[in-house]
């Protein structure tokens, strides 16, 4: 009898093992398809096709909620299809999921100076940069330096941008951003100087091409900025820019 209790009582323990190791097996194979379906979404969303992105994405999530990188790639998404409110709730879902995910922080802080919240921007911001382990502090750095130039705080935007600009010297949006903070403070040689150095770097960077353009028709070489701004124009023909860049123009006929 105790034998045969012993033998019942090993089958049982092996039935056991046997049912969990499928589960875990069945565990694994699902989160492997997870992370295709997150990758195939991935390559959509690189391609500019958000829907079909957002198809695999939610697939993905099905099976994968837990995954911080994913949650942001849906934020990413819902951005791009004009679901700000979305966008917000993944990347915090992501945060949630890796408190240390400082792109994550900094796309928040994004989403906030698109909102105006201007504070809350600046602390997603520096909680980005608070992390030493992250990998392109220099976003960060001229993203906190946009805010302070729309809050007209230019000391505060010039620090910034030339810690980005130390950080990728040929960073050609800070260095416009850093123009236009020289201009609010009335330092003219060097916002001239600074739009030049970005268009030695990227002469078709339209937002730089546009600054130097009212710079100049600002200070009264009207000739030389029309060629300013018929280069943005060409770069960017069908943006806002580029008709803010007509109406100068247009103003000089």
């Amino acid at each position: 009898m105790r034998a045969q209790l012993r033998w019942r009582v090993l089958g049982v323990i092996l039935t056991l093992a046997f049912f969990l190791t499928g589960c875990a097996a069945d565990k694994a194979l699902r989160q492997k398809e997870g992370r295709s379906s997150r990758d195939l979404g991935e390559r959509y969303l690189a391609r500019n096709q958000p829907s079909k992105a957002l198809e695999h994405f939610l697939k993905a999530l099905e099976v994968i909620p837990d995954d911080p990188y994913l949650q942001y790639d849906l934020a990413l998404t819902y951005d791009f299809k004009g679901a700000l409110d979305k966008a917000e709730y993944h990347v915090r879902e992501a945060i949630k999921l890796k408190p240390d995910y400082s792109n994550a922080y900094n796309y928040l802080g994004t989403i906030y100076y698109r909102q105006r919240r201007m504070e809350e921007a600046i602390q997603a911001f520096e909680k980005a940069l608070s992390n030493l382990l992250y990998m392109a502090p220099q976003d960060a750095q001229r993203n906190l330096g946009r805010v302070y130039l729309d809050l007209k705080q230019y000391h505060e935007a010039i620090i910034h941008l030339k810690e980005a600009i130390r950080l990728v010297p040929d960073f050609v949006p800070a260095l416009n951003d850093l123009g236009k903070a020289y201009e609010g403070l009335k330092m003219y040689d060097q916002a001239r100087g600074t739009y030049e150095k970005a268009l030695e770097y990227n002469p078709e960077y339209a937002g730089a091409l546009l600054n130097m353009g009212k710079f100049l028709y600002r200070s009264g070489e009207r000739q030389k900025s029309k060629e300013y701004f018929e280069k943005v124009i060409r770069a960017e023909p069908g943006s806002d820019i580029a008709h803010e860049a007509r109406s100068y123009l247009g103003a000089m006929r």
